[in-house]
């Protein structure tokens, strides 16, 4: 008998599945083992409002996730952390990760011309670069997702939402903690943290470092090659010191060097066709991604007396790339791509604040930014492009350096009106600057693509984030609010290469700044003696001048694109997060999210190719309209220790890749399922795991490649596929 068909909806289903458990009779359950940490609502604290408080306290769209959590998913990096209305997008590539808040785009694009609209911050410092934001998750403290403007706040660019990852400090006593996990595709991490006093409690460090090699899964049969793989090794170290009372001064530094390939797609017809199925591509280029991040930073927090807070947080940071791309999308040497870039940052906040037990508490600070990137990016037709042979070998070049300052001063209070009720209000005033050098230098004919002699060119942007709340405090552990805020996104330009039909001069290519303004009503709340636990927000985010990627033909067409970033008019998301935790028993525990979002452009009419366009009414690239999560665990007493399982299903609605909304472009939904079991004990643990259990072929990106005649050979239709089932096993020790 067929169900009905609001019965198959993953989110009816991960809803129906926490209901049925909460009347589950306790009789069924075990205990869990002695000594088993409890998590909830009212103990998680977060610092998404640059002081400690419970999250459930704070009126704004957070999931928290901490490192128990991450560590139980199997989650290695933060894209792999499932939250609502924040999806990780397309195919593996950690040194250009696409992800979406809301339905908007962080802009995963090599040229260093523009940044993105959602911030990833570690430890309080800002990365400016996107290859820098897909870090590991191996001595994470929490991980706090911020769905919603952060203008006044977080300030730089996160205009969509923000990522705030916390890294553990070291710890007041010895402490190591060990772990390996191999698994197939020949997979081999290793993970360890160590932490110490240095002589004395006064001075501790901690050191922490991770290894991980995998295989590729998809077999390039031009190369016999693989791509997919894993390649990286981190290290994070920190010294903390606590000279006084009330002083404490936090070291750091971090490295990573990443040498993974990514996969290159599967063609499904035309030039370059093989049937080997959609873990075969047939490319003579791998598609590498390397990336090289390190930073150095210092923490300082003084407690002035009287309630009052100084912090300071000083950053130095690099970052390198290098990235390869076989843009005829073929087994012959056509047409090949590259890119490097190279970033350095120096970033200085400095604020004060209250405690948090004050008729009126605030925290108001002062911040400066300071980047410079270089990028370059390089074009050759191949020996094998049928084409004249003094065409062949022949290049396109772009340079591009920018220069950004960027700064702001900024304030939040909260006014504790009465017992129940407290309002918020905070500003954030930004200065920014901007400086280009871009050059194109061609040896391709003039009919293909021009030289362009050095320009220079400059942007200057002011700015006034303002956020407005209300809190009414049911009771302890229940509230509902309601809030406004804005934020900014700056403008900039394309450092990509230009065309014969196209611009005639760089300047031409820039693009202005966007601004959203959001308004958001939410409840949290905790019931049944803290064993269920909602939380529920509704949104509308107006966006204008929304920075967009539309496609551009390039190399005097022949069926091959760049991304070229434009102002798209007027747009709008609206939507709601739900996320509910439940624990029936003692054993047990349950969690569901959901996310909906309806983001369309509400005026987007494009006259640039010289003819009208409208987008008016369509959705929003890259923005599924449901993101869903529902897991499950269950822990048992057993004669070695405690024996938990769990079972992690997640749901990624389908979404569009361009503004045209066509067929072609569209990406269909997937469902994951992850299991895991684990057996634990006081000093150790053993879990297996299998992810994609179901084993479901899903498309992670498509779309059309190569060159029709007489630049290419033909073009082609791909597709990109996601891991299929892989399974592992992890042993850890602690000490």
């Amino acid at each position: 008998m067929s169900r009905p068909a609001f019965l198959k909806n993953p989110v009816v289903r991960a809803l129906s599945c926490l209901v049925v458990a909460g009347t589950l009779p306790a009789a069924y359950a075990q205990a869990p083992a002695a000594g088993a940490a409890e998590s909830t609502p009212d103990t998680v604290v977060i610092t998404a409002r640059k002081w400690l408080e419970r999250a459930i306290d704070a009126p704004l769209s957070v999931t928290v996730v901490g490192a128990e959590e991450i560590k139980d998913r199997g989650a290695i990096r933060i894209s792999e952390v499932a939250v609502p209305n924040v999806s990780f997008l397309g195919g593996e590539n950690n040194a250009l990760p696409n992800f979406s808040v809301r339905g908007v785009q962080a802009q995963n694009r090599p040229n260093v011309g523009f940044d993105s609209g959602i911030g990833v911050y570690v430890d309080g410092v800002f990365m400016g670069r996107t290859a820098a934001f897909n870090q590991e998750t191996f001595d994470v403290e929490r991980v706090e997702f911020l769905r919603g403007p952060q203008g006044t706040l977080f300030g730089k660019n996160s205009v969509a939402g923000a990522i705030s990852m916390t890294t553990r400090d070291p710890a007041k006593r010895f402490t190591a903690t060990g772990s390996i996990d191999i698994g197939s595709d020949s997979q081999r991490r290793l993970s360890a943290y160590l932490s110490s006093p240095l002589g004395s409690e006064a001075v501790r460090g901690s050191i922490a470092a991770y290894s991980g090699q995998r295989d590729g899964y998809v077999r390039n049969a031009a190369t016999n090659t693989s791509g997919g793989t894993e390649d990286a090794q981190s290290v994070r170290a920190k010294v903390l010191l606590t000279p006084s009372k009330g002083l404490s001064v936090t070291l750091a530094l971090d490295s990573l060097r990443d040498r993974s390939v990514a996969t290159s797609p599967a063609i499904e017809s035309g030039y370059g066709f093989i049937n080997g199925g959609p873990y075969v591509s047939n490319s003579d280029l791998p598609t590498s991604a390397a990336r090289n991040v390190s930073g150095a930073g210092m923490t300082v927090q003084y407690e002035l007396g009287g309630g009052l807070t100084l912090t300071s947080i000083t950053s130095q940071r690099k970052l390198d790339t290098s990235r390869t791309s076989d843009t005829d999308v073929g087994p012959t040497n056509i047409v090949a791509s590259s890119s490097t870039s190279r970033q350095e940052q120096w970033s200085q906040e400095l604020r004060i604040s209250t405690g948090r037990d004050k008729a009126v508490s605030y925290v108001a600070g002062l911040y400066y930014y300071d980047q410079g990137v270089a990028g370059t990016s390089v074009s050759t037709f191949g020996p094998a492009a049928p084409v004249f042979a003094p065409i062949r070998n022949t290049t396109g070049n772009t340079f591009g350096n920018i220069d950004t300052t960027s700064a702001a001063a900024f304030a939040n209070a909260d006014w504790n009106v009465s017992s129940t009720l407290t309002l918020t209000g905070g500003l954030r005033y930004t200065s920014e600057k901007k400086k280009l050098a871009y050059q194109q230098v061609v040896t391709f004919p003039a009919f293909l693509a021009p030289s362009i002699p050095l320009e220079n060119d400059s942007l200057s942007t002011n700015d006034l984030s303002p956020l407005v709340a209300a809190r009414w405090r049911i009771d302890r552990d229940s509230m509902v609010y309601a809030s406004y805020s804005r934020g900014f996104r700056s403008g900039g330009w394309n450092v990509d290469n230009v065309t014969t039909g196209g611009p005639t001069s760089f300047k031409q290519t820039r693009f202005n700044d966007e601004r959203i303004t959001n308004y958001e009503i939410g409840v949290k709340a905790s019931a049944m003696a803290r064993k269920l636990t909602v939380a529920l927000t509704a949104f509308r985010m107006d966006y204008t001048d929304m920075q967009l990627t539309q496609q551009v033909a390039v190399l005097g067409g022949g069926g091959a694109t760049v991304g070229l970033v434009t102002n798209g008019g007027q747009s709008r998301s609206e939507g709601a997060e739900l996320e509910l935790t439940m624990r029936p028993t003692a054993s047990l525990r349950l969690g569901a999210t959901v996310g909906y979002t309806d983001a369309r452009y509400t005026n987007y009419v494009d006259t640039r190719a010289g003819t009208t366009l409208t987008f008016t009414g369509n959705r929003l690239n890259f923005s599924p309209r449901m993101t869903s999560t529902l897991s499950a665990v269950y822990t048992m007493a057993v004669p070695m220790g405690a024996l938990a399982l769990r079972g992690d299903y997640s749901f990624v609605d389908s979404y569009f890749t361009g503004r045209e909304n066509l067929a072609t472009q569209v990406i269909p939904q997937r469902e994951l399922l992850n299991l895991r079991a684990t057996l634990s004990a006081d000093r150790w643990e053993l879990a297996a795991y299998v992810n994609n259990a179901m084993d479901k072929r899903y498309v992670v990106t498509q779309g059309s490649g190569g060159f029709a005649p007489p630049v290419g050979a033909g073009t082609n239709r791909v597709a990109d596929y996601g891991r299929a089932r892989t399974w592992g096993l992890v042993g850890t020790l602690s000490f």
